[in-house]
């Protein structure tokens, strides 16, 4: 049995890229999915608690140790849609055109199985994921001439694509259990992101084309009394190009011009976890996240086209927790500090300057952005046995609150800008679990609110508070605390778990 089980998890180290401690860096409230959190999940139904839930499902994708949790063969299937409908919404404008996005779709089909026998534990999987999203371009004006050889006949468009993740697991525990060890990787190939048809609004099509890879190693301590010591340690890498094709004037007719753009990001994690028991039905927790960010490049978005070729950024979670818990009912509370510093610039090399500054180094920085983040973030969570043994329920909430100052200096003009922005993204959710022999089925929805479809007011001018001059001509556009208009959109997820137990 151990030989056969090595082998399983041998051929299957590759994970999905779940990126639950990976702290993600938003300017924009910009409505789109996860699309790396369609694995089976206790927390998504329980307002996404992280620090004091033992989430038998979900855990062994957060820290790879706690597959040691896993009891006999898990097998699963946990099929994720993920939404947004616009039907009545305004349109997503900016300086090079506008569209109207009437909704997405994301749909993901992961198949997996957990493991554990005797010192050895593990599991992988496949996923494989579609995606759809509508939108009609702005028309033509009737009585300006195009190009021929492009097709424009429609104003209708759809983004189409389709992601493949891989995933896996292994570890295993000393011979008294009370300390485990285990390791994860992940790989996906991506060519539908969603969220990035928002920030190109007016293009006549967008191609998408990514990889991400991650590699994470994790240490699960059962100390005395009760208390528990959690490690993980991470390394990720997502590289995307996204081709983007817009209308240009050419005299009195139009043709398309197509725009490539590249989106990498490489960070290392450092994430823990200290729970500690205050008697039979209390324990409190604290964790500590640290992410480490790399830029080499990042696109100018239409949307909020600052300036930026590389950049980089380091990003804390520091969160505390309390939870109250007997045989039937559970309730957690948390409260994380989420501070973000993230510095990015734009290179003389990587634009086409006014002739008077064409001299300068390849390098010189025209344009420097230093954000700086307080962000907070409060989860409530509640699960329960009801009246009948074989079912339970769950319920949770999170408050998410986005807030951050941007100095923007621009080192050609010699002007600078400050401004603040914030913004508050709302989860709520629930869901019911039924349990027949040796199956358990499941059904979470969750729904996201204050995020939405961006928009951007476009002044030719905008004076800076110590009166120089920011010329959005110049690839210049207001940043975005000063010119989004935002449309709240809900955010859907429904989420169907089959798990079937073998002992």
């Amino acid at each position: 049995m151990k030989h056969l089980l090595i082998f399983i998890l041998l051929a299957l180290v590759l994970a999905v890229p779940v990126h639950a401690q990976w702290i993600s860096i938003r300017t924009v409230p910009v409505i789109a999915g996860n699309q790396g959190d369609f694995q089976p999940s206790q927390a998504r139904g329980m307002g996404n608690l992280a620090i004091t839930l033992d989430d038998p499902l979900g855990s062994p994708f957060i820290n790879p140790a706690k597959g040691s949790l896993v009891k006999g063969i898990r097998l699963f299937a946990s099929p994720t849609r993920t939404g947004w409908s616009n039907d009545g919404g305004r349109a997503v404008t900016s300086v090079q055109g506008s569209s109207f996005y009437t909704g997405t779709a994301l749909n993901s089909i992961p198949f997996g199985v957990l493991l554990h026998s005797g010192d050895l534990f593990g599991g992988g999987g496949i996923a494989y994921q579609g995606y759809k999203g509508d939108r009609f371009r702005e028309p033509l004006p009737t009585v300006v001439p195009f190009d021929r050889s492009t097709d424009l006949s429609s104003s209708f468009s759809s983004d189409i694509g389709s992601n493949t993740f891989l995933f896996g697991l292994i570890g295993f525990t000393t011979s008294d259990g009370k300390l485990a060890f285990g390791a994860s990787g992940s790989w996906a190939e991506l060519s539908a992101i969603d969220g990035v048809n928002l920030l190109y609004p007016g293009a006549t099509d967008i191609k998408q084309s990514g990889k991400v890879w991650e590699a994470k190693l994790g240490v699960m301590a059962d100390l005395p009394e009760g208390d528990r010591l959690e490690f993980v340690a991470g390394r990720g890498v997502s590289t995307a190009t996204h081709e983007v094709s817009y209308l240009r004037s050419i005299g009195p007719s139009f043709t398309v011009a197509k725009e490539m753009n590249r989106d990498e990001t490489r960070e290392w994690l450092l994430h823990s976890v200290y729970l500690r028991s205050l008697g039979e039905r209390w324990k409190i927790g604290a964790a500590l996240t640290v992410n480490w960010k790399d830029h080499p490049k990042i696109p100018n978005y239409a949307l909020a086209n600052i300036p930026r070729d590389p950049g980089n950024s380091i990003a804390y979670n520091i969160g505390v927790g309390i939870r109250w818990s007997n045989e039937k009912s559970f309730w957690g509370l948390e409260y994380v500090y989420e501070p973000i510093t993230t510095n990015t610039w734009a290179e003389a090399g990587e634009q086409q300057l006014p002739i008077a500054d064409r001299a300068l180094p390849s390098d010189f920085k025209t344009v420097e952005n230093f954000f700086d983040f307080s962000n907070h973030i409060i989860r409530v969570g509640h699960s329960s046995v009801s009246k009948w043994e074989w079912l339970e329920y769950r319920l949770g909430g999170q408050l998410h609150f986005y807030s951050y100052d941007l100095h923007q200096r621009d080192n050609l003009a010699h002007s600078a800008r400050n401004f603040t922005t914030d913004w508050l993204e709302a989860t709520l959710s629930g869901g019911l679990t039924a349990r027949i022999g040796r199956m358990q089925l499941m059904y979470t929805l969750q729904l996201v609110l204050g995020n939405g479809l961006v928009g951007v007011a476009t002044p030719r001018f905008v004076a800076s508070p110590e009166g120089g001059i920011i010329r959005t001509m110049n690839d210049f556009l207001p940043a975005p605390s000063g010119a989004l208009v935002v449309d709240d959109v809900p955010l859907v997820t429904h989420q169907m778990v089959f798990m079937y137990e073998l002992n």
